[in-house]
């Protein structure tokens, strides 16, 4: 791919509809659309149709440069026809001897001339339409004809009121339509832009592997530049995977981060081009000032940038709205938007620099005379195209500081950070600015991470006094996602704080967080939060008291304390300051994160729900992402996530780089889909990010899911060392509440050493999630000397009572294993609902799991409904086989790890080295590694193909 011919999307009812109005003639069928839209590619489509063989087809185009020519279209069309008339044309045709030669033959004489122009025009087109009725059985097209020419125009409204019985014509064109009435035969077919997923399946079509389906933002994004016109589509792709813009990342299409601006097709810039000269001068410059000033182009704006007054402004951009270079925005104006992204840079490029950086610089004139901040913070931009580095600076810090009191702390960070970034700055001002800078960010907005390089710059610069020093030492350690350079950072930052109880109380409140630092114990971040609140008594700093409050709240909940809770409902709903707002909403994050480590999944999503109403009613975005992925990951804890929004999971972090919780929970709900190999990877990313920056309490659940889907020796090994890893910083912290995902499945040469200094901690202490843990491991240490089934039992109430499916459902299972190794009868309900509790939930991997202890049980095993062939390619389950096969595994260690017969595993091992040609095992790796995306990261055997499990009875 690319292919030469582009299917057809969202077009099938257009297609029926014109195929339908052409077989029953007469007819007289109008497909409108803009330029682009694919009006001659349906035609094509309709004219290879069946029900349309047997008849003539005569085809002509109107042209710009032929309107003068009358019947210019149809003299061309009439020119190709290849077969006699089936009846004996009328006298009058014989006018067309002239202009027709090769039917000459076959014309009767011809009439004496006329002298009046508009009586020979009529002739002609009565002697066209005769014709066109004696040819028989005829399809006539004319294309473009809103470049037609009045004779044309005349025998297209003659052949409406009077259709030929045999003639069905079919014109194209872009609105407004060339009928001027509904006509006994005339039907209009209207061609739309694609919708957001029609132009995806377009795009995905003309890209074709590594999916089927684009990711939704991506087809937004393509859909913003080329607004669905399926010709602007498929050359905008094309230009884009080209230029390598467009690319295959981690088995989906991505757009590159570092993508160039403007980048516009050829061929579509010179159509868009085209249409602009149309409107003259006069509407040039107006759509060269709206391209200039992009999201700011109100109506009003527009002129001014232009030069021309407001009832001049509105006709023009009325004009280039016909010509559909404009979207309709209604009578009341609003912004003036291209009809897509590729028109405004397509006009944009096509200005001169020296007039384009004119034009900017008048965009940042009236842009800031408005006085309206969103105005004023795009007229920095405008200055620095306009090449004021003086205006930009000082624009910038205005706009920042206008931004940031009214929230809007994204865009006060990027005026700030643009400005320090490009060393447009005098250094005596730098530091100044440096600090503004890590105010806007103040550990929340930091796109790309530059917030922490730019503060340290200003320390090393040495312009800054002690004072603004301690401050950028603190701003730096806030925004660093180097833990042990914040810890440091921060308690250089105390020693100059000694006058500041505020700034002193944030520090202190930083180095009291329950994590995100490492190598702490409980007891020192408790000593922190001490003196945090002893500095806060010192101040009346709402900033400093909503970072105490949060984090005193977080703390005393994260230790289990039973004031946790309460002190977390506490919180203030709202302060009047904008940073502190941001601050409380963080706080509610960091809370709902925490309240999920401990089992109190309830509470979490009420935080999560505080976090958000309180961020709505700031129109606050900045946490939108990780208050979402907690709540996704709360919901998917108990069992509440329904299908598509799991796929929905996948599908966001393979887009993106996501917050860690996402990140886990999609490589959770990989696992569950039988998607090991990528999930494995994401986990072992996860952990070991986890436990660099002191986020234990993630480290220990991605660690957790990792053991759990150890299948092979080497993952055993992976899964032992960073288990033993995050317990060993847990013992060192005094953590021990954030172990409990570990439990039930680390290592029980790990668990067995730790679980009385974990039990011993648990006393007193608000930790549900703890307590079931505690109780499954005491299971599984049991299980090797004893009855382990009460244990088991326990943890599986206490696990159901959280809510936690999952884990109550292997608590089901582990307590029928516990039965039968006791000898006893097994419980078959249990089996029973560990499979309804997997099946249900979708993840069918641990269902196909159960099944040797149904086996075992003497349940019946549920089947499939119907066996997928897959042909030449691998099975899920040969990919398996091969996966480990070519790891150097044995037979036996294979049907070991995927519950398999010895027999079993040669069969699709046999299968396998078929489909890949090879006959050795040295030959399955090189295979295997030129396997195309998506060939070895699938190991379900049913959740991928849709094939359903059925529930036993």
């Amino acid at each position: 791919m690319p292919p030469e011919e582009p299917p057809l999307v969202e077009r099938d009812g257009a297609l029926a509809a014109l195929v339908a109005a052409l077989a029953r003639p007469p007819a007289v069928v109008a497909v409108e659309g803009e330029p682009g839209a694919g009006k001659t590619r349906l035609l094509r489509e309709a004219l290879d149709d069946r029900a349309l063989a047997g008849r003539a087809r005569l085809c002509g185009q109107a042209r710009p440069t032929l309107s003068s020519c009358s019947l210019a279209p149809v003299i061309e069309a009439l020119a190709t026809a290849n077969r006699p008339p089936v009846r004996r044309p009328g006298a009058l045709t014989g006018v067309l001897r002239a202009v027709l030669p090769d039917l000459a033959g076959v014309l009767p004489p011809a009439p004496p001339p006329l002298e009046d122009p508009h009586l020979v025009r009529h002739r002609l087109v009565r002697a066209v339409a005769e014709l066109l009725a004696a040819l028989g059985p005829t399809i006539l097209v004319l294309e473009d004809v809103q470049w037609a020419d009045d004779g044309t125009i005349e025998l297209l409204r003659m052949i409406g009121a009077r259709p030929p019985p045999d003639l069905a014509v079919a014109v194209t064109g872009t609105p407004p339509a060339v009928l001027t009435g509904p006509g006994p035969a005339a039907v209009r077919i209207r061609l739309a832009p694609l919708s957001v997923p029609g132009a995806g399946r377009l795009a995905a079509a003309l890209l074709g592997g590594p999916r089927a389906a684009l990711p939704r933002d991506l087809a937004e994004t393509l859909y913003e530049r080329n607004g669905g016109v399926p010709s602007a589509v498929c050359e905008d792709v094309r230009l884009l995977r080209r230029r390598g813009v467009l690319r295959p990342a981690d088995g989906a299409w991505a757009l590159a981060p570092d993508r160039e601006a403007v980048l516009v097709p050829s061929a579509v810039g010179a159509e868009i081009l085209g249409r602009v000269r149309r409107l003259g001068a006069t509407g040039g410059a107006a759509l060269e000032a709206a391209a200039v000033l992009a999201g700011s182009a109100e109506t009003e704006l527009v002129g001014r940038v232009a030069g021309m007054d407001a009832e001049r402004t509105c006709d023009v951009l009325a004009e280039a709205a016909r010509h559909g270079l404009l979207r309709d925005h209604g009578p009341d104006g609003g912004i003036v938007r291209f009809r897509h992204e590729l028109a405004r840079l397509a006009v944009l490029e096509a200005i001169p620099g020296y007039r384009r950086r004119r034009l900017h610089a008048i965009a940042a004139r009236e842009l800031t005379r408005t006085g309206r901040g969103a105005l004023a913070v795009r007229a920095v931009d405008h200055h620095r195209r306009a090449g004021d580095v003086r205006a930009w600076v000082e624009s910038a810090e205005a706009a920042a500081e206008r931004a940031a009191a009214d929230g809007s702390f994204e865009a006060a960070h990027a005026c700030l950070r643009d400005v320090l970034q490009a060393g447009a700055v005098a250094e005596d001002r730098r530091t100044e600015l440096a600090i503004k800078l890590g105010w806007a960010a103040s550990g929340g907005v930091d796109p790309g991470g530059t917030t922490a390089d730019l503060l340290a710059a200003a320390l090393e610069g040495g312009t800054a006094s002690p004072a603004q020093r301690a401050e950028l030492l603190l701003l730096h350690a806030w925004s660093s996602r180097d833990p042990g350079a914040a810890a440091d950072g921060l308690r250089a930052a105390l020693r100059g704080l000694a006058g500041r109880p505020d700034l002193r109380a944030i520090a202190l409140a930083l180095l009291a967080m329950p994590n995100g630092l490492p190598q702490r114990d409980l007891r020192t971040q408790v000593a922190y939060l001490s003196r945090a609140r002893a500095a806060l008594a010192r101040t009346t700093d709402p900033m400093a008291h909503a970072v105490v409050s949060t984090t005193t709240a977080r703390l005393l909940l994260a230790i289990g304390s039973p004031v946790g809770g309460p002190a977390a409902e506490a919180l203030p709903l709202r302060r009047a300051r904008p940073e502190v707002d941001r601050q409380l909403i963080r706080g509610l994050l960091d809370l709902a994160e925490t309240a999920l480590h401990l089992g109190h999944y309830a509470r979490g999503l009420e935080l999560v729900d505080r976090g958000r109403r309180l961020a709505a009613e700031v129109r606050s975005r900045t946490y939108d992402r990780r208050l979402r992925a907690v709540a996704l990951r709360a919901r998917w804890t108990m069992g509440d996530l329904e299908a598509d929004e799991q796929a929905g999971v996948l599908a966001d972090v393979a887009r993106v780089r996501d917050p860690l919780h996402a990140r886990l929970l999609a490589a959770e709900v990989g696992t569950g889909q039988g998607r090991l190999d990528q999930a494995r990877r994401t986990l072992r990313e996860v952990a070991e990010e986890a436990c660099a920056i002191g986020e234990l309490a993630i480290a220990a659940r991605a660690v957790a899911e990792l053991n759990r889907v150890a299948l092979t020796k080497e993952h055993r090994h992976a899964g032992h060392a960073l288990a033993r890893r995050v317990l060993d910083e847990l013992g060192r912290g005094r953590l021990w509440l954030y172990a409990a995902p570990l439990l039930p499945f680390a290592p029980l040469d790990l668990v067995r050493p730790v679980l009385p200094r974990y039990r011993d901690a648990l006393n007193g202490l608000d930790a549900p999630l703890a307590r079931a843990a505690l109780a499954f491991a005491e299971a599984r240490m049991l299980e090797r000397h004893g009855d382990a089934s009460a244990g088991y039992r326990r943890a599986r109430r206490a696990y159901a009572a959280l809510p936690e499916p999952r884990l109550a459902a292997h608590a089901c299972a582990g307590e029928v294993r516990a039965q039968l190794a006791a000898g006893r009868t097994p419980d078959a309900d249990l089996l029973r609902q560990a499979w309804g509790t997997f099946t249900g939930l979708g993840v069918v991997w641990d269902a196909e799991r159960l099944k040797p202890l149904m086996r075992a049980a003497g349940l019946p095993v549920p089947h499939r409904r119907g066996r997928p062939g897959y042909g030449d390619q691998l099975s899920p389950r040969e990919r398996e086989v091969v996966a480990l096969a070519a790891s150097g595994h044995t037979n036996r260690d294979i049907a070991a790890n995927l519950f398999l017969s010895d027999r079993t595993v040669k069969f699709h091992l046999a299968n396998a080295m078929r489909k890949l040609q090879v006959s050795s095992r040295r030959q399955l790796r090189e295979a295997l590694d030129t396997a195309g995306p998506g060939q070895r990261d699938h190991t379900c055997r049913c959740a991928r193909c849709g094939r359903q499990l059925v529930n036993p009875q």
